[in-house]
């Protein structure tokens, strides 16, 4: 009967063990992050990235704006660039489906949000909530360089005048 007791006890410990390790397998599984978009992989300075064409569209965008897409999140479409706005320049009142959220890099601005002006310079940051009216006015003094990134896909909607 002795040995009974000890194949019956092998058994269980082999049955315990197989189950522990299923579970911890089925933990292991559950508390590794998901997997993630491919993040860019090397830094981005001002002279290195990948600036656009200068703007020379209708009015409302500052002629002579760029960007410079630096990544775009495949989950929100929302985009992270650097933009760049020309001594004394105006970016029209305008809002977005989603926030946006700037910090000035380099050069000095005037940024209206829902009617309150304030004065950014660099390293300043603010926040815009969806749908609220807001514009920049640029230094005359230099360039305006900004780093934005959205909650979702880029739109530009222009408040009428």
């Amino acid at each position: 009967m002795r040995s009974d007791h000890v194949k019956s006890l092998a058994a269980s410990t082999i049955a315990v063990t197989a189950l522990f390790l299923q579970i911890a397998g089925c933990v292991a599984t559950q508390s590794e992050p998901r997997a993630t978009p491919e993040y860019p992989r090397q830094p981005f300075t001002l002279e290195s990235a990948p600036w656009g064409e200068p703007y020379n569209g209708p009015l409302g965008i500052p002629r002579g704006a760029q960007r410079a897409v630096l990544w775009v999140d495949p989950v929100s479409n929302g985009d992270t660039y650097y933009a760049r706005f020309p001594a004394g320049t105006r970016f029209e009142p305008h809002w977005h489906a989603y926030a946006e959220y700037a910090v000035v890099l380099r050069g000095q601005l005037t940024h209206v949000l829902a009617e309150k002006a304030s004065s950014l310079k660099a390293g300043d940051y603010v926040v815009i909530p969806p749908k609220v009216n807001h514009g920049w006015e640029v230094d005359p003094g230099g360039d305006a360089y900004l780093l934005i990134r959205r909650d979702g896909p880029a739109d530009t909607n222009f408040v009428a005048r």
